[in-house]
């Protein structure tokens, strides 16, 4: 075969192979098409758009033109089937709809459009027409324009990408238990703080500080031991409970409030409902009162009383008169029922026990003669941290021509810690995907031919989630000056990306905005960009309050595990990581990045 293709001129072996292939050519060109449809969108060459016609659709037309054209002519070939135009036709928009779905679904940064759809299906119209009316001598033609359309290499510095597997590696290494919940139990942040300079050191970064470390110091509350909650029915005589009781489970069944103080010891007491009538009337009111005296009274061997309400209850206490106010100021251990657990921080431990539980019916509905009470058993380790010394980590990729002039990419590597012995959380969406694409883009400017103009810094703040203390330091003890600085990007929450991404201070500084919806409307990195105020619900505040242009990234939809056990790696698809990359990395070039 060879040797026969051999003594032909190029064209005319191009031509007899194509009559005597039909179908494996059609084969084949379907092959390089869902090839294609698995390549990353951050991968794909780039592409200006065209005045009237984007090269995106004429692409589509054009392959699905040369899969309808060998089809086509395929299909002519067999005689017995009926309608064979109209059955290409149809396969074609169906292989169209197949590729859509595809890129959607493998969540490597495309989204199906139905306008790509009508593209395929007119090429695939044009193609069958062609083939009609040219018969085999358009099948030369059709290799030539799939040889046309075959992506080619583009040059290095328009191409990178994120390295997704990469990506997902450095989350769940940071999400796995051995980091113990990146916070101040077991020395959790101190090993992810390790973990990230060994990073920045393989990246080739320069150190902004020595061993790129700026330390600090907090005072913090903590739950390093033990923490075990008990629940059980009572009788009438409320020191004989009706067992089993039922064991709740930390991080799951309840968390601690971030200021909770604990028990010494194992601590049983009685827990009872709050007695919703106590809104409505005053003889709601008096048994409430009454109630609370007795639940005071000494003896039993019980700990103080513990009183259970929801949150909207809670939030409705300031309404009732001062003398019941102060009756229930007499019992200040609290459990909180809620609808979602959410853990967080505290700097300061309050003299009082207060839990956060799932409002779980067959758990808290209390049993006694007066259908409100149950018998509470606690072990609570608590104990507030005073002067503990952890760390903001930085570094830079120095200009090459405004050496003094800097970008900053900066992101939270702390998360919530441990609570209790067996419970940690794991924070894989808060924040270490916003850590992800921070080292992605760290590596982007890192190689020599993406070395930017103006110096880019790259942030890793410790302590965030105890109120926005390692930001706040920084710009209190700036390692660069704040007034050169240009624009600070802060990545937080960048697991996701289903419904597009949210861009805080985006209706305080609208110019830069606009460039951002333009350049995300130009390169369809993500659905859609939404735009918030002015907001301290992360590391850019400080730098905002200080003068500094600074915009707050993070991503919508997908996963809602938040502040709790289940923000794991596994439950984030990262659906909008490579746009969110692609837009942060030409929103730095535009301001001075690029060369």
């Amino acid at each position: 075969m060879t040797f026969f293709f051999a003594r032909l001129p190029p064209f005319a072996a191009m031509k007899t192979l194509a009559r005597r292939l039909p179908g494996p050519l059609t084969l084949l060109w379907a092959a390089v098409m869902l090839v294609l449809t698995l390549t990353p969108a951050q991968e794909m060459p780039r592409t200006p758009a065209w005045k009237f016609l984007s090269f995106d659709t004429a692409a589509h037309a054009g392959v699905f033109a040369v899969l309808a054209g060998l089809a086509g002519l395929w299909a002519r070939q067999r005689p017995r089937l009926r309608y064979p135009a109209s059955l290409v036709l149809a396969g074609c928009l169906a292989f169209g709809a197949l590729i859509e779905g595809l890129q959607y679904a493998m969540q490597l940064g495309r989204h199906a459009e139905w306008t790509d759809l009508l593209s395929d299906g007119i090429g695939a119209a044009l193609g069958l027409a062609l083939a009609t009316v040219a018969g085999r001598r358009l099948l030369p033609a059709s290799l030539g324009l799939a040889l046309l359309l075959l992506p080619r290499p583009a040059p290095a510095q328009t191409t990178t990408g994120p390295d997704l597997p990469r990506a997902r590696r450095t989350i769940a290494a940071l999400a796995a238990p051995k980091m113990h919940g990146r916070g101040y139990v077991q020395q959790g942040e101190h090993l992810a703080a390790a973990y990230l300079r060994s990073r920045l050191r393989q990246l080739g970064l320069q150190p902004l500080a020595p061993d790129y470390t700026q330390p600090f110091t907090l005072d913090v509350n903590t739950f390093p031991g033990k923490m075990e909650l008990q629940v059980a029915p009572v009788s009438t005589a409320i020191t004989q409970p009706f067992w089993p009781s039922r064991s709740l489970r930390a991080g799951i069944d309840f968390i601690a409030a971030p200021a909770s103080a604990g028990t010494v010891k194992r601590m049983p007491a009685i827990a009872f409902r709050l007695d919703t009538l106590a809104f409505t009337n005053a003889s709601g009111q008096q048994a409430l009162q009454q109630q609370i005296r007795q639940l005071n009274l000494p003896g039993q061997g019980l700990g103080p009383p513990v009183l259970v309400l929801t949150a909207p209850e809670e939030k409705r206490l300031a309404t009732l008169p001062l003398r019941v106010q102060q009756t229930l100021d007499s019992i200040p251990n609290r459990v909180v029922l809620v609808p979602k657990l959410t853990a967080s921080l505290s700097t300061t431990q309050s003299p009082a026990i207060r839990l956060e539980a799932l409002d779980t019916a067959a758990v808290w509905r209390l049993r006694a003669h007066n259908g409100s009470a149950g018998l509470f058993i606690l072990t609570l380790d608590a104990q507030l941290r005073h002067n503990y010394l952890t760390q903001n980590l930085a570094a830079i990729v120095r200009g090459s021509a405004q050496p003094d002039s800097f970008l900053v990419v900066s992101a939270h590597y702390d998360h919530l810690g441990m609570m209790g012995k067996g419970t940690y959380f794991p924070g894989a969406n808060d924040n270490a995907s916003g850590v992800a694409l921070l080292l992605e883009l760290a590596a982007h400017y890192a190689r020599p031919e993406n070395r930017p103009a103006c110096s880019v810094v790259f942030l890793l703040f410790g302590a965030e989630e105890a109120g926005l203390i390692g930001s706040n330091y920084f710009v209190q003890h700036p390692l660069v000056p704040l007034a050169r600085i240009k624009f600070l990007l802060n990545l937080d929450l960048l697991g996701t990306g289903e419904e597009g991404a949210t861009v805080v201070n985006g209706r305080v500084h609208e110019a830069a905005f606009a460039r951002l919806t333009a350049l995300n409307a130009a390169r369809h990195y993500l659905p859609r960009l939404t735009a918030r105020g002015r907001a301290a619900n992360s590391d850019h505040f400080p730098f905002s309050e200080a003068g500094v242009p600074a915009f707050f990234l993070y991503t919508r939809g997908g996963s809602q595990a938040y502040h709790d056990v289940r923000d794991q790696p596994a439950a984030l698809s990262l659906a909008g990581f490579a746009g969110a990359f692609g837009l942060a990395r030409d929103f730095l070039d535009e301001l001075g990045a690029a060369r």
